[in-house]
Parts: C-alpha cells; sequence; structure tokens
C-alpha cells in the first residue's frame, strides 16, 4: 500500500502503517478517553483516562497486527509470498504476491483471522477475571480488548466481501462451482448490498441525530462496496488475460540503443519519430538498462546533448518477463511496482516491451472483436 511507514519485520514481513493510522488513532484515543471509559468509569482524572485510552487503543491495534499476522503466516506456510502488513484506518491488510490458487486455500486463510480475534477476546476476557479490582484502569483496558476483539470477529465473519466472512463465502462457491469469477462475482454482490445496508443505516443515524456514528457506518458502507467492486474487477481482468502470452501483445520491434547514445539523439530519433515512451539500453546485445520519457523529463533540455542515456536510465531493478509468459504475470508486475512497462527477455538479448497501453489495447480490441480466450483452470 502507497503512503505507508515502514516499522518492523515479523517472520520476514514488513509490518507499516499507513497514514491514516496516525488519524483513527488519535480519534480513537480521543472518543476513549473523553467518552467510553468516562461514560464507564467515573471517577478518574483527566490524565488517567487518557493514558488508559492510549494503551487501548494501541493494543486495539496489536490486535488488528495478530488478525493479519494470521492470515499471513497461514499464507506463508501454504508457499505464497506475504510482501507485507499495512495497518490503516481501517484495520489492516495483507499484502500478498498473488491471490489462492485453491479454494481450501482461501478458506483456511480467511477463516484464521476471525478465528484469532476471537481467542484474543477470550484471552482479554481471561485476564479482565484475573484482575482483582473491576474498576480500575486495567481491568477497564481488558474489558474494551474482549469485547473490541469479539466485535471485530463477528465483523469480518459478515458473508460480504472483501471481508474475512465473503472469502470464505467465495471459497465454499469457487470449490462447489469450480468456478473463481462466478464465485468472486457473487460474493462481490453480497459484499455491495452490505455496504450499501450500511450507507442507508448511516444516512438514518445522520437524520435522526446521531451525526459522527452515521458518517462513520456510511463510510464503512461505501469502503466495503468499492472494495467488493473493485475485486471483481481485478478477477474479470484476470480471467480476461488467462490464456494469453506476452508474445502475443507486446511490441517486437522496440528499438534498441547504446548506453553512451545522448539524450539528445534518444529523444530526436526514438521519442519523436517513432513515438515510443521507453527504450531498452543494450550493450554487446546485452540488456544493462532501460530509459524512459519520464527519466528525460527529469533532466534540464539544456544538458540533453551533452548527457548520455547511461547517465539517467535506470538499470536496477530491471522487471522483466519472457514471451512465453501468461500476460497477467507481466501484469502484476506493472502493478505491483507502479511503471508503465516491462522488458520481454529471451536468455540477455531483449526481445521486447510490454506496457500498460498494449495491454489495454488488446483488453479493447478482444472486446469489440468478442473474442474469447483460453480457460484458466484456476478460473
Amino acid at each position: 500500500m502507497k503512503s505507508s511507514l515502514r516499522l518492523f519485520r515479523i517472520a520476514g514481513i514488513d509490518i507499516g502503517i499507513h497514514y491514516t493510522w496516525i488519524l483513527i488513532f488519535i480519534l480513537l484515543s480521543w472518543s476513549l478517553a473523553q467518552g467510553f471509559f468516562p461514560q464507564r468509569y467515573p471517577g478518574w482524572d483527566t490524565v488517567t483516562y487518557w493514558i488508559t485510552g492510549l494503551v487501548a487503543a494501541l493494543l486495539l491495534f496489536g490486535s488488528v497486527l495478530v488478525h493479519e499476522l494470521a492470515h499471513s503466516l497461514v499464507a506463508q506456510a501454504r508457499g505464497m509470498t506475504v510482501r507485507s502488513i499495512t495497518l490503516f484506518i481501517f484495520g489492516g491488510v495483507s499484502n500478498l504476491e498473488d491471490e489462492p490458487e485453491k479454494p481450501k486455500t482461501e478458506f483456511v486463510m480467511s477463516i484464521v483471522g476471525p478465528l484469532s480475534s476471537l481467542a484474543l477476546a477470550g484471552i482479554f476476557w481471561g485476564l479482565l477475571h484475573i484482575v482483582g479490582d473491576q474498576q480500575s484502569p486495567v481491568a477497564a483496558t481488558f474489558s474494551y480488548l474482549a469485547l473490541i476483539n469479539a466485535l471485530l470477529a463477528g465483523f469480518n465473519l459478515l458473508p460480504g466481501f472483501p471481508l474475512d466472512g465473503g472469502r470464505v463465502l467465495r471459497a465454499i462457491l469457487w470449490n462447489r462451482t469450480g468456478n473463481l469469477v462466478r464465485a468472486t462475482n457473487i460474493a462481490a454482490t453480497v459484499g455491495r448490498f452490505m455496504g450499501w445496508g450500511f450507507i442507508a443505516f448511516g444516512l438514518y443515524q445522520v437524520f435522526t441525530g446521531n451525526f459522527i456514528v452515521g458518517i462513520w457506518f456510511a463510510f464503512i458502507g461505501w469502503f466495503l462496496s468499492s472494495s467488493a467492486d473493485a475485486s471483481r474487477r481485478e478477477v474479470t481482468l484476470r480471467e480476461q488475460l488467462s490464456g494469453v502470452q506476452v508474445k502475443d501483445v507486446m511490441t517486437t520491434n522496440a528499438i534498441q540503443i547504446s548506453p553512451d547514445t545522448s539524450v539528445t539523439e534518444l529523444v530526436s530519433n526514438v521519442f519523436r519519430k517513432q513515438h515510443g515512451r521507453a527504450v531498452p539500453i543494450c550493450d554487446s546485445n546485452k540488456v544493462v538498462g532501460i530509459v524512459t520519457v519520464t527519466d528525460v523529463k527529469e533532466l534540464p533540455q539544456e544538458k540533453w546533448a551533452g548527457t548520455a542515456v547511461k547517465e539517467i536510465m535506470t538499470s536496477e531493478p530491471l522487471y522483466s518477463v519472457t514471451p512465453d509468459d501468461d500476460l497477467n504475470t507481466a501484469l502484476r508486475l506493472i502493478t505491483k511496482h507502479d511503471i508503465n512497462q516491462v522488458l520481454v527477455l529471451q536468455g540477455n538479448e531483449c526481445a521486447g516491451l510490454v506496457s500498460r497501453s498494449d495491454i489495454l489495447t488488446h483488453l479493447q480490441m478482444s472486446q469489440e472483436l468478442g473474442l474469447k480466450q483460453k480457460a484458466d483452470p484456476n478460473v
């Protein structure tokens, strides 16, 4: 997830916070210190309320981290790569390299999150009953965390995609139908209806005077609805690209230039005449880098003539695919690294480029001509 701050690593997984986490942490701490704890535990001083609120908020996000770690560790145990976990305004998200390839894997990965929240609720409930003074800040914190983890588990078990319960529903439907796209469409539709329900309830709360509560429910509903729709489109796109090889879409006549070519020559002979936006840089027929329009734009124009492309090219990392790779592989690289194209390499030699526009052109042409792609066994 973009705009995140890396904190530490657990089991090889980067743990970070999104900037929205800071906002929700402040709001949550304030609501606990000024509302929740004063109403339930009157008589404390202001400092105690604030310390308890801050500690409870931190432990809540620690609980969310445990929830996401449960998903991630199960994914790792089943051979999947987990890049990172990011805590943000709505909780947390595990950033996986790929989606599960089997319904059983998705089922186990999805259900373990709510189960971990239920386990935490039980642990905090048990700790609450060990504490002697039930009106103390420690007891209040344990009581709050037991309640909130139980609610977190219940909310995530709602059968609306992309909540854990929605993923469990998709896994069950996927297993029964054998079709990931159909299962996703059904689970996402449920998720969208649930999202609209949250929005409607939120608006009702706003009009009946509960403005803050209403706004939160409406915001959560919008998030659920939009996320469900985005997930449905992503799986549909995967289906459209399945069975298509990179060599069927890539630009094969990509011009190659040497590292000593000047930026002026690059602009005049390639970008302006050939209308390309990226060029492989080759030395003795071996690809050593890539230079793009964006690289050139960062260099003042008066320096173009005296600057060789090797001074502005990207040499590491060079993201590439082979002509026989599935087009989804290229799209994942482009999306993951927020780039416009990847190299297509045959051994060490450049066979061409495949870009976002190449993929979009392929999709548009396939739609206009009504072309059907070869079925992917995973969908």
